[in-house]
């Protein structure tokens, strides 16, 4: 399976997230780990599996590399591509629009052909009043928040990773 690990930062915090998923599956897992500036949208067609890291900027937006991969994903086929998001956000800061990013990009993917449902979580250890980035009363992926809940993303971190690789093991090649 040729897997990546992308994501966009303007804080870091991202990265930083990224880093820790990348170690828990194992540096060999993923092919590419990359900051998706320096890819160009119709290069995630050669995945079969993205882990998508988005965090939501400003009021429930995207944040910018994300939107540029975004405002150009109509011209992608992800047919038979295996997608997750995590997302940092601000539920403190921001309870109205908590991890909009996650659920905008997955559904845009999701009209493109890729196959999403993977690593869905929970939504009760969060206090928020509205989110874009819970569908089906889960969120769309894993949630960070490490303004409010620092003290919680490594094992947030570990759980989710078990169970994506759990949900991928259960997945038909």
């Amino acid at each position: 399976m040729k897997a990546a690990l992308l994501y966009g930062t303007c804080t870091g915090k991202t990265e930083a997230a990224a880093e820790l998923i990348r170690d828990e599956f194992g540096e060999d897992f993923f092919e590419t780990y990359e900051d998706i500036a320096q890819l160009e949208p119709g290069d995630l067609a050669q995945y079969d599996f993205i882990v998508c890291g988005v965090p939501t900027w400003d009021v429930g937006e995207i944040q910018y590399d994300w939107q540029d991969v975004y405002d150009e994903l109509d011209s992608v086929d992800l047919a038979g591509t295996k997608i997750a998001f995590f997302g940092m956000g601000d539920q403190g800061g921001y309870p109205d629009t908590f991890q909009d990013a996650i659920g905008l990009v997955y559904l845009k993917m999701l009209e493109r052909g890729a196959e999403g449902k993977i690593g869905f979580t929970e939504t009760d250890t969060f206090d928020f009043t509205e989110s874009k980035g819970v569908i089906d009363g889960k969120f769309c992926g894993l949630c960070l928040d490490d303004d409010c809940q620092p003290e919680l993303t490594e094992q947030r971190v570990k759980d989710w990773v078990e169970q994506v690789k759990r949900e991928l093991e259960a997945v038909p090649a």
